[in-house]
């Protein structure tokens, strides 16, 4: 069996300063409509590209929501263990 992760186990995978820029990049994509090539656009193509669901990218604004305040409200773990 594939090595499944979610949405969310993803977004916990990136450090701090991705989690950062994968804000910028949904805040751009709220104003803009379009999600460009970065952080939160590879954190989606790798989900797609792993389950094979196209066309869901709405999917991934509450995972990403959840954990930037998961981790800079200092609920997680200091390692961001996703286990």
């Amino acid at each position: 069996m594939r090595n499944f992760k979610t949405i969310e186990q993803r977004f916990f995978e990136l450090s701090d300063d991705e989690l950062k820029t994968a804000f910028l990049e949904y805040e751009d994509w709220r104003k803009t409509g379009i999600l460009r090539d970065g952080v939160t656009r590879r954190v989606y193509d790798e989900f797609t590209k792993n389950v094979g669901i196209i066309g869901a990218i709405h999917l991934i604004a509450e995972p990403l929501l959840y954990v930037l305040v998961k981790r800079f409200a200092g609920l997680e773990e200091p390692n961001h263990d996703t286990r």
